[in-house]
């Protein structure tokens, strides 16, 4: 039999489905991510590793937020490598740069 109705979902399934989108989402931003994340270590100078996780949190949430806004415009599966562009870009700014000679 076919059902002719709206598909209702249990509580438990929503938060399941919203779960798996939610970790989906930042496995896909990972490559950005992980890039940002390695420049928050090379600039943190106590605590870089505690560095690193806050610069890769806060890639995340750009990274997804911009796939998001680009995936809501109907850009299908090239929202996702247009959600890399602004973390991408911040890693690229704030990348210290090596003075040959120095120290």
């Amino acid at each position: 039999m076919i059902p002719l109705g709206a598909i209702e979902f249990s509580p438990a399934e929503v938060a399941m489905i919203l779960a798996i989108l939610t970790v989906g989402a930042i496995a896909l931003a990972l490559p950005a991510t992980l890039t940002l994340a390695w420049v928050g270590y090379r600039r943190g100078t106590q605590r870089p590793g505690w560095n690193a996780l806050w610069y890769w949190l806060a890639g995340t949430a750009l990274s997804v937020g911009t796939t998001a806004i680009a995936a809501g415009q109907g850009l299908g599966w090239w929202a996702v490598p247009i959600g890399w562009i602004p973390t991408g870009l911040l890693a690229a700014a704030l990348n210290p740069r090596w003075t040959p000679g120095a120290s």
